[in-house]
Protein backbone atom coordinates (compact mmCIF):
# COMPACT_ATOMS: atom_id res chain seq x y z
CA UNK A 1 0.00 0.00 0.00
CA UNK A 2 1.34 3.40 -0.97
CA UNK A 3 2.43 5.59 1.94
CA UNK A 4 0.32 8.62 1.00
CA UNK A 5 0.39 10.30 4.44
CA UNK A 6 2.70 10.05 7.41
CA UNK A 7 -0.03 8.03 9.14
CA UNK A 8 0.58 5.30 6.56
CA UNK A 9 4.21 5.02 7.57
CA UNK A 10 5.19 1.85 9.40
CA UNK A 11 7.10 1.60 12.64
CA UNK A 12 8.97 -1.28 10.99
CA UNK A 13 11.62 0.39 8.86
CA UNK A 14 11.79 -2.36 6.22
CA UNK A 15 8.08 -1.89 5.45
CA UNK A 16 8.61 1.71 4.34
CA UNK A 17 9.40 1.10 0.69
CA UNK A 18 7.84 4.22 -0.82
CA UNK A 19 6.73 7.75 -0.09
CA UNK A 20 3.48 8.62 -1.83
CA UNK A 21 4.06 5.80 -4.31
CA UNK A 22 7.60 6.90 -5.10
CA UNK A 23 9.89 3.91 -4.55
CA UNK A 24 12.82 4.41 -2.18
CA UNK A 25 14.42 0.96 -2.37
CA UNK A 26 18.10 0.75 -3.29
CA UNK A 27 17.09 -0.68 -6.64
CA UNK A 28 14.98 2.37 -7.53
CA UNK A 29 16.25 5.13 -9.79
CA UNK A 30 18.35 7.81 -8.13
CA UNK A 31 15.87 10.44 -9.30
CA UNK A 32 13.23 8.79 -7.15
CA UNK A 33 14.97 10.07 -4.08
CA UNK A 34 14.60 13.68 -5.23
CA UNK A 35 10.91 13.09 -5.79
CA UNK A 36 10.62 11.24 -2.49
CA UNK A 37 12.08 14.10 -0.47
CA UNK A 38 9.70 16.54 -2.12
CA UNK A 39 6.76 14.23 -1.44
CA UNK A 40 7.90 13.80 2.16
CA UNK A 41 7.98 17.56 2.67
CA UNK A 42 4.46 17.91 1.22
CA UNK A 43 3.11 15.15 3.48
CA UNK A 44 4.64 16.70 6.58
CA UNK A 45 3.28 20.14 5.70
CA UNK A 46 -0.21 18.74 5.12
CA UNK A 47 -0.39 16.20 7.89
CA UNK A 48 1.72 17.42 10.79
CA UNK A 49 0.93 20.50 12.91
CA UNK A 50 3.50 23.18 13.22
CA UNK A 51 5.21 23.83 16.49
CA UNK A 52 2.70 24.60 19.24
CA UNK A 53 2.95 28.31 19.96
CA UNK A 54 1.76 29.77 23.27
CA UNK A 55 1.11 33.51 23.39
CA UNK A 56 -0.61 35.90 25.79
CA UNK A 57 -2.87 38.72 24.63
CA UNK A 58 -4.39 41.58 26.64
CA UNK A 59 -6.59 43.00 23.91
CA UNK A 60 -8.24 42.39 20.54
CA UNK A 61 -6.44 40.19 18.00
CA UNK A 62 -7.01 38.82 14.49
CA UNK A 63 -6.05 35.16 14.01
CA UNK A 64 -4.13 34.40 10.79
CA UNK A 65 -2.92 31.30 8.99
CA UNK A 66 0.34 31.11 10.93
CA UNK A 67 -1.64 30.84 14.17
CA UNK A 68 -2.51 27.26 13.26
CA UNK A 69 -2.09 25.02 16.30
CA UNK A 70 -1.47 28.03 18.55
CA UNK A 71 -2.68 28.45 22.12
CA UNK A 72 -3.73 32.03 22.82
CA UNK A 73 -4.38 33.06 26.41
CA UNK A 74 -6.36 36.28 26.83
CA UNK A 75 -5.97 38.11 30.15
CA UNK A 76 -8.49 40.91 29.54
CA UNK A 77 -11.74 41.59 27.71
CA UNK A 78 -11.05 40.95 24.02
CA UNK A 79 -12.47 40.05 20.63
CA UNK A 80 -10.66 37.40 18.60
CA UNK A 81 -11.42 38.09 14.93
CA UNK A 82 -10.96 35.17 12.52
CA UNK A 83 -9.50 35.57 9.04
CA UNK A 84 -11.77 34.24 6.26
CA UNK A 85 -12.25 30.49 6.49
CA UNK A 86 -11.21 29.99 2.86
CA UNK A 87 -7.90 31.70 3.61
CA UNK A 88 -7.23 29.69 6.76
CA UNK A 89 -8.34 26.48 4.99
CA UNK A 90 -9.67 23.22 6.36
CA UNK A 91 -8.02 21.74 9.45
CA UNK A 92 -6.65 25.07 10.67
CA UNK A 93 -7.20 25.20 14.42
CA UNK A 94 -6.24 27.00 17.61
CA UNK A 95 -7.11 27.01 21.30
CA UNK A 96 -8.44 30.08 23.09
CA UNK A 97 -8.15 30.49 26.87
CA UNK A 98 -10.18 33.21 28.61
CA UNK A 99 -8.16 33.93 31.74
CA UNK A 100 -9.21 37.30 33.11
CA UNK A 101 -12.35 38.25 31.20
CA UNK A 102 -14.75 37.02 28.53
CA UNK A 103 -13.43 36.60 24.99
CA UNK A 104 -15.71 37.05 21.96
CA UNK A 105 -14.93 34.97 18.87
CA UNK A 106 -15.97 36.85 15.73
CA UNK A 107 -15.70 35.05 12.34
CA UNK A 108 -15.13 36.99 9.15
CA UNK A 109 -18.17 38.62 7.49
CA UNK A 110 -21.22 36.35 7.46
CA UNK A 111 -19.25 33.25 8.43
CA UNK A 112 -20.33 31.42 11.57
CA UNK A 113 -18.92 29.58 14.53
CA UNK A 114 -21.01 26.65 15.74
CA UNK A 115 -23.77 28.11 13.55
CA UNK A 116 -23.80 31.49 15.31
CA UNK A 117 -22.48 34.89 14.27
CA UNK A 118 -20.28 35.08 17.37
CA UNK A 119 -19.39 32.97 20.37
CA UNK A 120 -18.36 34.11 23.86
CA UNK A 121 -15.77 32.13 25.77
CA UNK A 122 -16.57 32.98 29.41
CA UNK A 123 -13.77 33.91 31.77
CA UNK A 124 -12.28 30.74 33.19
CA UNK A 125 -13.10 28.61 30.17
CA UNK A 126 -11.32 27.57 26.97
CA UNK A 127 -12.34 26.52 23.46
CA UNK A 128 -10.72 24.61 20.61
CA UNK A 129 -11.63 26.30 17.31
CA UNK A 130 -11.43 24.33 14.04
CA UNK A 131 -11.87 25.63 10.49
CA UNK A 132 -13.73 23.56 7.88
CA UNK A 133 -12.73 25.82 5.02
CA UNK A 134 -16.14 27.52 4.96
CA UNK A 135 -17.05 27.90 8.66
CA UNK A 136 -15.71 27.41 12.17
CA UNK A 137 -16.58 24.92 14.87
CA UNK A 138 -15.55 24.28 18.45
CA UNK A 139 -15.21 21.26 20.70
CA UNK A 140 -18.79 22.20 21.77
CA UNK A 141 -18.04 22.71 25.44
CA UNK A 142 -18.47 26.47 25.21
CA UNK A 143 -21.41 26.00 22.85
CA UNK A 144 -23.04 23.93 25.57
CA UNK A 145 -22.41 26.70 28.09
CA UNK A 146 -23.81 29.22 25.61
CA UNK A 147 -26.91 27.20 24.62
CA UNK A 148 -29.52 29.90 25.17
CA UNK A 149 -32.43 27.64 24.25
CA UNK A 150 -31.97 25.36 27.26
CA UNK A 151 -29.85 27.14 29.85
CA UNK A 152 -29.80 30.37 31.81
CA UNK A 153 -27.64 31.50 34.69
CA UNK A 154 -28.05 33.86 37.62
CA UNK A 155 -25.10 32.90 39.78
CA UNK A 156 -25.03 36.21 41.59
CA UNK A 157 -26.76 38.53 44.03
CA UNK A 158 -27.10 42.26 44.64
CA UNK A 159 -26.14 43.70 48.03
CA UNK A 160 -25.16 47.05 49.53
CA UNK A 161 -21.41 47.41 49.95
CA UNK A 162 -19.57 50.57 50.93
CA UNK A 163 -22.43 52.82 49.88
CA UNK A 164 -22.76 51.28 46.40
CA UNK A 165 -24.84 48.47 45.04
CA UNK A 166 -22.66 45.44 44.36
CA UNK A 167 -23.43 42.64 41.94
CA UNK A 168 -21.19 39.78 43.03
CA UNK A 169 -20.68 36.11 42.27
CA UNK A 170 -22.77 33.63 44.28
CA UNK A 171 -22.66 29.85 43.86
CA UNK A 172 -20.88 30.29 40.52
CA UNK A 173 -19.88 33.15 38.25
CA UNK A 174 -22.18 33.18 35.19
CA UNK A 175 -25.01 35.56 34.30
CA UNK A 176 -27.17 35.23 31.20
CA UNK A 177 -27.59 38.48 29.26
CA UNK A 178 -29.46 38.53 25.96
CA UNK A 179 -29.16 34.77 25.60
CA UNK A 180 -25.39 34.63 26.18
CA UNK A 181 -23.63 33.65 29.37
CA UNK A 182 -21.03 36.03 30.77
CA UNK A 183 -18.61 35.71 33.65
CA UNK A 184 -19.21 38.19 36.48
CA UNK A 185 -15.93 39.96 37.36
CA UNK A 186 -14.30 38.57 40.48
CA UNK A 187 -14.45 42.02 42.11
CA UNK A 188 -18.12 42.38 41.19
CA UNK A 189 -19.92 45.25 39.48
CA UNK A 190 -20.92 48.40 41.40
CA UNK A 191 -23.51 51.14 40.99
CA UNK A 192 -23.67 54.46 42.89
CA UNK A 193 -26.91 56.34 43.60
CA UNK A 194 -25.52 59.50 42.02
CA UNK A 195 -28.16 61.65 40.25
CA UNK A 196 -31.02 59.31 41.14
CA UNK A 197 -34.28 60.57 42.66
CA UNK A 198 -34.87 59.71 46.35
CA UNK A 199 -37.99 57.68 47.21
CA UNK A 200 -38.18 56.34 43.64
CA UNK A 201 -38.24 52.63 42.89
CA UNK A 202 -35.49 51.58 40.51
CA UNK A 203 -35.01 48.22 38.85
CA UNK A 204 -31.37 47.21 38.56
CA UNK A 205 -30.29 45.67 35.26
CA UNK A 206 -26.99 44.19 34.09
CA UNK A 207 -25.83 44.65 30.52
CA UNK A 208 -22.64 44.38 28.46
CA UNK A 209 -21.02 47.68 27.53
CA UNK A 210 -18.26 47.07 24.95
CA UNK A 211 -17.41 43.80 26.66
CA UNK A 212 -17.67 45.13 30.22
CA UNK A 213 -20.50 44.07 32.51
CA UNK A 214 -22.31 47.19 33.75
CA UNK A 215 -25.28 48.00 36.02
CA UNK A 216 -28.15 50.33 35.18
CA UNK A 217 -30.88 51.78 37.43
CA UNK A 218 -34.16 52.23 35.58
CA UNK A 219 -37.75 53.04 36.51
CA UNK A 220 -38.87 50.65 33.75
CA UNK A 221 -40.25 47.45 35.25
CA UNK A 222 -39.19 43.94 34.34
CA UNK A 223 -40.81 41.45 31.95
CA UNK A 224 -40.18 37.85 30.93
CA UNK A 225 -37.95 37.22 27.90
CA UNK A 226 -39.93 34.81 25.71
CA UNK A 227 -36.68 33.31 24.34
CA UNK A 228 -34.68 32.65 27.51
CA UNK A 229 -37.30 32.91 30.24
CA UNK A 230 -35.07 35.42 32.02
CA UNK A 231 -36.44 38.58 33.61
CA UNK A 232 -35.38 41.53 31.47
CA UNK A 233 -36.07 45.23 31.14
CA UNK A 234 -39.42 45.57 29.39
CA UNK A 235 -38.76 45.86 25.67
CA UNK A 236 -34.97 45.44 25.97
CA UNK A 237 -33.51 41.92 26.14
CA UNK A 238 -29.97 43.35 26.43
CA UNK A 239 -30.77 44.23 30.06
CA UNK A 240 -31.09 41.36 32.57
CA UNK A 241 -32.88 42.03 35.87
CA UNK A 242 -30.60 41.53 38.88
CA UNK A 243 -32.34 43.54 41.61
CA UNK A 244 -34.35 46.54 42.71
CA UNK A 245 -33.51 49.42 45.03
CA UNK A 246 -34.97 52.66 46.41
CA UNK A 247 -32.61 55.53 47.26
CA UNK A 248 -33.13 57.76 50.26
CA UNK A 249 -32.25 61.45 50.61
CA UNK A 250 -28.74 62.13 49.41
CA UNK A 251 -29.34 60.33 47.17
CA UNK A 252 -27.94 57.21 48.83
CA UNK A 253 -28.73 53.52 48.89
CA UNK A 254 -30.14 52.16 52.16
CA UNK A 255 -30.36 48.71 53.70
CA UNK A 256 -31.05 48.85 57.45
CA UNK A 257 -33.24 47.09 60.00
CA UNK A 258 -36.08 49.54 59.32
CA UNK A 259 -35.47 50.09 55.60
CA UNK A 260 -34.78 47.11 53.37
CA UNK A 261 -34.35 49.12 50.19
CA UNK A 262 -31.95 46.77 48.36
CA UNK A 263 -33.25 43.48 47.01
CA UNK A 264 -31.62 40.90 44.78
CA UNK A 265 -33.55 39.09 42.09
CA UNK A 266 -31.22 36.09 42.25
CA UNK A 267 -30.43 34.14 45.41
CA UNK A 268 -32.50 36.37 47.72
CA UNK A 269 -33.84 34.43 50.71
CA UNK A 270 -36.05 37.28 51.89
CA UNK A 271 -35.33 40.00 54.44
CA UNK A 272 -36.01 40.66 58.12
CA UNK A 273 -36.89 44.02 59.68
CA UNK A 274 -37.27 45.44 63.16
CA UNK A 275 -38.05 48.65 65.03
CA UNK A 276 -38.16 49.65 68.69
CA UNK A 277 -40.16 52.41 70.40
CA UNK A 278 -37.58 54.91 71.66
CA UNK A 279 -39.76 56.34 74.45
CA UNK A 280 -43.16 55.64 75.97
CA UNK A 281 -45.82 57.10 73.67
CA UNK A 282 -49.49 57.95 74.30
CA UNK A 283 -52.61 57.60 72.16
CA UNK A 284 -55.81 59.33 73.28
CA UNK A 285 -58.21 58.74 70.42
CA UNK A 286 -60.68 56.04 69.52
CA UNK A 287 -59.58 56.45 65.88
CA UNK A 288 -56.54 54.30 65.01
CA UNK A 289 -53.41 56.16 63.89
CA UNK A 290 -49.68 55.59 63.63
CA UNK A 291 -48.11 55.36 67.09
CA UNK A 292 -44.55 56.31 66.12
CA UNK A 293 -42.20 56.34 63.14
CA UNK A 294 -39.87 54.32 65.40
CA UNK A 295 -42.14 51.39 64.55
CA UNK A 296 -42.15 51.94 60.78
CA UNK A 297 -40.58 49.07 58.85
CA UNK A 298 -40.24 49.61 55.12
CA UNK A 299 -39.34 47.04 52.49
CA UNK A 300 -39.27 46.32 48.79
CA UNK A 301 -41.26 43.24 47.82
CA UNK A 302 -41.06 41.09 44.73
CA UNK A 303 -44.35 39.96 43.25
CA UNK A 304 -45.73 37.00 45.18
CA UNK A 305 -43.89 37.70 48.42
CA UNK A 306 -45.55 37.83 51.87
CA UNK A 307 -45.09 40.54 54.53
CA UNK A 308 -45.25 38.87 57.96
CA UNK A 309 -45.34 41.36 60.89
CA UNK A 310 -45.59 41.09 64.68
CA UNK A 311 -45.63 43.83 67.34
CA UNK A 312 -45.44 43.28 71.09
CA UNK A 313 -44.65 45.10 74.31
CA UNK A 314 -46.49 46.51 77.30
CA UNK A 315 -49.35 49.04 77.61
CA UNK A 316 -51.34 50.78 80.33
CA UNK A 317 -54.25 53.18 80.46
CA UNK A 318 -55.22 56.05 82.80
CA UNK A 319 -58.82 54.88 83.03
CA UNK A 320 -59.95 51.71 84.74
CA UNK A 321 -61.50 49.12 82.44
CA UNK A 322 -60.39 51.06 79.33
CA UNK A 323 -58.74 49.18 76.53
CA UNK A 324 -55.68 49.92 74.42
CA UNK A 325 -56.08 48.75 70.81
CA UNK A 326 -52.94 47.73 68.90
CA UNK A 327 -53.26 47.02 65.18
CA UNK A 328 -50.76 46.18 62.43
CA UNK A 329 -51.17 48.49 59.44
CA UNK A 330 -49.85 48.13 55.89
CA UNK A 331 -49.41 51.18 53.68
CA UNK A 332 -51.58 53.32 55.96
CA UNK A 333 -54.46 50.87 56.36
CA UNK A 334 -55.00 48.89 59.56
CA UNK A 335 -55.82 45.21 59.36
CA UNK A 336 -59.32 44.27 60.45
CA UNK A 337 -58.04 41.79 63.02
CA UNK A 338 -56.46 43.77 65.87
CA UNK A 339 -55.41 42.97 69.42
CA UNK A 340 -57.10 44.72 72.33
CA UNK A 341 -55.24 45.01 75.62
CA UNK A 342 -57.60 45.78 78.54
CA UNK A 343 -56.37 47.35 81.74
CA UNK A 344 -58.32 46.51 84.89
CA UNK A 345 -56.71 49.15 87.07
CA UNK A 346 -55.34 52.62 86.50
CA UNK A 347 -51.73 52.58 85.21
CA UNK A 348 -51.47 48.81 85.28
CA UNK A 349 -48.98 47.44 82.77
CA UNK A 350 -50.27 44.63 80.60
CA UNK A 351 -48.42 42.80 77.83
CA UNK A 352 -49.78 42.77 74.29
CA UNK A 353 -48.88 41.04 71.03
CA UNK A 354 -50.45 41.40 67.59
CA UNK A 355 -49.56 39.77 64.27
CA UNK A 356 -50.62 40.04 60.66
CA UNK A 357 -49.60 38.29 57.45
CA UNK A 358 -50.19 40.33 54.32
CA UNK A 359 -50.40 38.65 50.94
CA UNK A 360 -51.23 39.98 47.49
CA UNK A 361 -49.09 43.10 47.76
CA UNK A 362 -47.94 44.64 44.48
CA UNK A 363 -44.27 44.47 43.57
CA UNK A 364 -42.40 47.45 44.98
CA UNK A 365 -42.35 49.60 48.12
CA UNK A 366 -44.47 48.83 51.22
CA UNK A 367 -44.59 50.10 54.82
CA UNK A 368 -45.81 48.27 57.91
CA UNK A 369 -46.29 49.93 61.29
CA UNK A 370 -48.32 49.86 64.51
CA UNK A 371 -51.64 51.73 64.74
CA UNK A 372 -52.78 52.66 68.26
CA UNK A 373 -56.14 53.72 69.71
CA UNK A 374 -58.39 53.27 72.76
CA UNK A 375 -61.82 51.68 72.93
CA UNK A 376 -63.28 54.53 75.04
CA UNK A 377 -62.21 58.11 75.69
CA UNK A 378 -59.01 57.69 77.70
CA UNK A 379 -55.25 57.92 77.35
CA UNK A 380 -53.40 54.75 76.54
CA UNK A 381 -49.65 54.47 76.79
CA UNK A 382 -47.36 52.11 74.92
CA UNK A 383 -44.21 51.47 76.88
CA UNK A 384 -40.85 52.39 75.39
CA UNK A 385 -38.88 53.18 78.51
CA UNK A 386 -37.30 49.89 79.57
CA UNK A 387 -36.20 46.61 78.04
CA UNK A 388 -38.51 43.75 78.87
CA UNK A 389 -41.61 45.83 78.23
CA UNK A 390 -40.45 48.07 75.40
CA UNK A 391 -42.83 48.10 72.44
CA UNK A 392 -41.24 46.67 69.31
CA UNK A 393 -42.11 45.49 65.83
CA UNK A 394 -40.51 42.78 63.71
CA UNK A 395 -41.20 41.77 60.15
CA UNK A 396 -40.13 39.26 57.56
CA UNK A 397 -40.57 39.39 53.80
CA UNK A 398 -40.47 35.99 52.16
CA UNK A 399 -42.01 33.69 49.58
Amino acid sequence: MAKNTFLDWSETASNNTDIGGVGILGTNAVSNFDDAFRTLMAQLRAGVDGEVVYVTKAGNYTAVANDNNAIIRFTAVATLSLTAAATLAANWHLTVIADGADVTIDPNGAETIDGAATLVVPNGFSALIVCSGTAFYTNKFVSLVQNKATMSFGECRVTLSGGNLLLSRFNGQLLTINGLHYSIPSAGVTLAATSLTPSTLYYIYAYMNSGTMTLEASATANATDTVTGMQIKTGDATRTLVGMARPITGPAWADSNQQRFVRSWFNDQGVTLSGVLAASTDAASTSPSKLSTNLDIEALLWSGEVFDVTSSGAVFNNTADAGNISTIAFDGTGETAGAISLTTAISQNLPFSVSAIKTGLAQGYHLATLFASTNIVSTGRWRGDADGRRTNIVGRVHR
